[in-house]
């Protein structure tokens, strides 16, 4: 179940927005909420870095207040290091959280390489799971928190059968119960199937399916099994706008800069990509 969270904090107007999205997490059964804050400890010596760390303290201490009022237990952590996304995996195993809630710029694989992307650089070498909304769908929205409130109204989870994809739905149906409304199972076909090839591939994906809808009926959840061909990306994509999903969970395998940034990820394009928050489970 996921109980705690770590939240990073920064000060600025979209980190603000962030934490109203957090607000709403006790829907999810959410009671803790660890606010952590890393300092740029890159060429700096010791007392620069403690006084920073001191500042930065004191400053996220004031953007606490909110989450304090919506009924979590809300604590501060500041850490440095010259590698944001290392300082933020540190707080997590540190706090020892059950997942990380972030907002990302939703960057093209092109301006992740360039650029670089704290948000993807912490999802791809994270070892707990992570809820993540693109800033651009917090600010279309008069009250983020709705945001995850209704994450498990209609819910896609995206599934290839593997440990990944089954950890993504033992996630869901730990939930507390009622936070979850319909749940489609998808899974995408290979493309390049066809004839006997196909229907093999068919046969022995609907009685996955069929196992999956039973466990989540054993759970009180309505879920029904989605089967089609193509490019998973695309499929899953398809069927979050077809159903007009609030939420969308997916399970992911790879680890390291050239699975998130060079040969890309169903997981990275459905963040970059997906009308809804996204949850990754590893």
């Amino acid at each position: 179940m996921i109980r705690s969270v770590l939240v990073p904090a920064d000060f600025s107007d979209e980190s603000a927005l962030i934490h109203r999205f957090a607000a709403g997490l006790g829907t999810l059964g959410v009671r803790r909420v660890v606010l952590g804050h890393v300092v740029d400890a890159g060429g700096k010596e010791g007392p620069v870095i403690a006084a920073e760390m001191d500042e930065a303290r004191d400053s996220v201490r004031a953007s606490a207040d909110s989450l304090t009022r919506a009924g979590l237990d809300t604590e501060v952590r500041i850490a440095a290091d010259a590698n944001p996304s290392d300082g933020i995996l540190g707080l997590a195993a540190e706090a020892h959280v059950d997942a990380i809630v972030c907002g990302s710029h939703g960057k093209s694989p092109a301006e992740a390489l360039a650029a670089g992307s704290v948000s993807e650089d912490v999802l791809v070498n994270s070892d707990v799971p992570m809820l993540m909304v693109r800033f651009e769908l917090l600010r279309n929205v008069a009250e983020p928190a709705q945001l995850v409130r209704s994450f498990g109204r209609i819910l896609v989870l995206a599934t290839d059968f593997s440990a990944a994809a089954m950890r993504a739905l033992m996630t869901v149906l730990d939930l507390p119960a009622g936070s979850v409304g319909t749940m489609f199972l998808v899974h995408a076909l290979d493309p390049s199937l066809d004839g006997e090839r196909l229907q093999r591939a068919q046969t022995g994906a609907e009685f996955q399916l069929d196992n999956m809808v039973d466990m989540a009926a054993q759970k009180g959840i309505s879920a029904r099994s989605v089967l089609r061909q193509g490019e998973p990306s695309r499929v899953i994509l398809s069927e979050v706008d077809e159903r007009r999903a609030s939420g969308v969970v997916a399970g992911t395998r790879g680890r390291g800069p050239l699975t998130g940034a060079l040969l890309g990820s169903v997981s990275l394009t459905l963040l970059r990509q997906a009308s809804c928050p996204v949850m990754i489970v590893h």
